[in-house]
């Protein structure tokens, strides 16, 4: 009977088994090193000149040796954990807090720490002698890079829960998504002057607008809501014209990307489109959800690769072919260069490097 029962039970094991094959995780991949003692945001990650800078869960920013995973330095910062990546410029470290933003040394000293009093959301951008911040019901503000005083501001006119991602090109600020209208149903998509926070132009769309993307004369930008149909458009920089416009469905929260003279949008529904981006021609897609990018796109040895938020490492050819998978026990996060080779960390706090195949 115990014979009998154990077989039963093996049966019920392979059965199992068959149905739900193991997944074998980092495949193509080695292991560099694992630090638990960071604890980080994995999205949060920025490498330069050989360390790791980020936030981490326990509301602190880090820098490390990117090799060895060993800590440099911690130091408290009241991240928002909004997958706000720090802003490295003139040796200083800028990131925005739940009601602050704050500025360091390269050594992790405070060097000033401004009051916002609103979450400083997305990552911080530079130009010139002044840094950018979206605010949370508050709008765009300049701040001084040497001591955090305010500049200019630029606040809706109607009402602005959260922007997407401010895009900087030289002295030109585009924003999406920057103020609505319930009453009217339109969002605001406004092209800013870096130095006076004046508006050169403004356009409305009953769509949210995505992080914009700078490409020659023109803004690139994805258009999506829960209402409408998305859509993806080019944008004429001078007067804020549509030049062209196609229909998709966008992932407002990753910035397009140019490769291969190409322009990568994730899609909810389609997991990666390629377009054309002189006249929005669809090149190729992926067409399956299940590719549906989490993370940036970047070159690496004629594959971009990219993570899913099925927790997969994909790298995909100029023509759309699928030459790489690996799959994530603890998530994904964004491929990075460093010495010829491509790293990846997850959300364990866990760094890999592609082996050479």
């Amino acid at each position: 009977m115990r014979i009998q029962f154990l077989s039963i039970l093996t049966i019920v094991f392979l059965f199992n088994t068959c149905a739900h094959p193991v997944k074998k995780y980092h495949q193509g991949l080695s292991t560099v090193w694992q630090n638990e003692k960071l604890n980080w945001n994995a999205t949060s990650l920025l490498l330069l000149n050989g360390y790791l800078y980020g936030s981490s869960l326990d509301k602190t920013i880090f820098r490390a040796d990117f090799l060895t995973g060993e800590i440099d330095w911690k130091s408290k910062s009241l991240t928002n954990y909004s997958n706000q990546k720090p802003l490295i410029v003139n040796n200083q470290i800028f990131i925005g807090g739940s009601d602050v933003l704050n500025a360091y040394n390269l050594s992790g000293e405070l060097i000033w720490s401004h009051q916002t009093n609103k979450k400083v959301g997305h990552s911080i951008i530079h130009f010139d002698s002044l840094v950018f911040g979206s605010l949370t019901n508050k709008g765009l503000m300049a701040f001084n890079i040497n001591d955090g005083s305010l500049m200019w501001s630029l606040e809706p006119d109607y009402q602005m829960l959260s922007s997407n991602a401010p895009s900087i090109q030289d002295s030109l600020i585009a924003i999406s998504n920057f103020d609505y209208s319930l009453a009217e149903h339109f969002s605001n998509t406004k092209l800013i002057n870096a130095k006076s926070g004046k508006s050169i132009w403004s356009r409305r769309d009953s769509s949210s607008g995505g992080e914009a993307l700078f490409y020659q004369n023109k803004l690139l930008i994805c258009y999506d809501s829960a209402y409408v149909d998305g859509a993806v458009l080019a944008i004429d920089l001078e007067s804020g014209a549509t030049l062209w416009e196609v229909s998709s469905n966008p992932e407002i929260y990753l910035k397009p990307a140019l490769i291969w003279h190409s322009l990568l949008i994730a899609s909810y529904e389609r997991g990666l489109d390629c377009l054309d981006p002189n006249n929005g021609e669809l090149k190729w897609t992926l067409a399956n959800k299940k590719y549906a990018p989490a993370t940036e796109f970047i070159a690496f040895n004629g594959l971009t690769y990219f993570g899913t938020q099925g927790r997969q490492l994909i790298g995909v050819d100029s023509l759309g072919k699928i030459q790489f998978e690996s799959d994530f026990e603890y998530g994904i996060g964004t491929p990075v260069l460093f010495e010829n080779g491509l790293y990846i960390t997850d959300g364990n706090d866990a760094l890999f490097k592609l082996e050479e195949y």
